[in-house]
């Protein structure tokens, strides 16, 4: 019986640590920014990934569960990714400015691959902004004048755009959709793993008895 007391238990503790892992990493998004938030993402990630895999392990087998397990890989991925981007508009939605800025330097960095584009700002009356933009500064050159939306006490990064292009509603209904796919999976590899049958003794039949 421990089993199937357990493998429940282990799903719901990996939901619960998935969701605190994404505001964690949402938060840390908001207040030090992208690089911070990159390496506790890719922690957090590990650590539900391997959850995930040992939940799956430790389940019910089934001919799908690789395929599976690799799609509750990429959900989590989406979910991390798609939320630190939701938890910033809906951050400077409630509480930034639209602004013009000046494009005070740009440099390139590269991450398995990909090129990202950074820059720092300042203000046009030549005020720095500490802070740099959030989103991404491909094409900017300096001296380039950019409208921005930003966090009045410099709380968030500044982010590319208006105030009023900054919707979340389609970034929510993603990691909603995320969410309940991959509690969706969780639940499957939750399912306690099929116990053989125990094997039956032949019958042997009593000696007959002698007239």
């Amino acid at each position: 019986m421990g089993l199937p007391r357990s493998a429940p238990l282990r799903g719901a503790l990996l939901l619960v640590g998935t969701l605190l892992g994404l505001l964690l990493s949402s938060a840390v998004h908001l207040w030090w920014g992208t690089t911070g938030s990159a390496v506790l993402t890719v922690l957090m990630m590990i650590g539900n990934a391997a959850a995930l895999g040992f939940l799956y392990a430790s389940g019910r087998s089934s001919r799908f569960a690789n395929v599976l397990l690799i799609g509750g890989m990429l959900v989590l991925f989406l979910l991390y990714l798609v939320g630190a981007a939701a938890a910033r508009d809906i951050a400077l939605t409630l509480v930034g400015t639209d602004a013009e800025a000046v494009v005070d330097r740009t440099w390139t960095t590269t991450s398995r691959g990909m090129e990202r584009h950074h820059c720092t700002l300042r203000r046009t009356d030549g005020t720095p902004i500490k802070r740099e933009l959030d989103t991404d500064c491909e094409g900017r050159e300096r001296g380039d004048t950019i409208r921005v939306v930003l966090d009045p006490r410099g709380r968030f990064a500044p982010v590319e755009g208006r105030k009023a292009d900054l919707s979340a509603k389609g970034e929510l209904q993603a990691v909603a959709g995320a969410g309940l796919v991959f509690a969706v999976l969780v639940a499957f590899g939750s399912m306690p793993a099929r116990q053989a049958p125990a094997p039956t003794k032949p019958n042997r039949r009593a000696p007959a008895s002698k007239a």
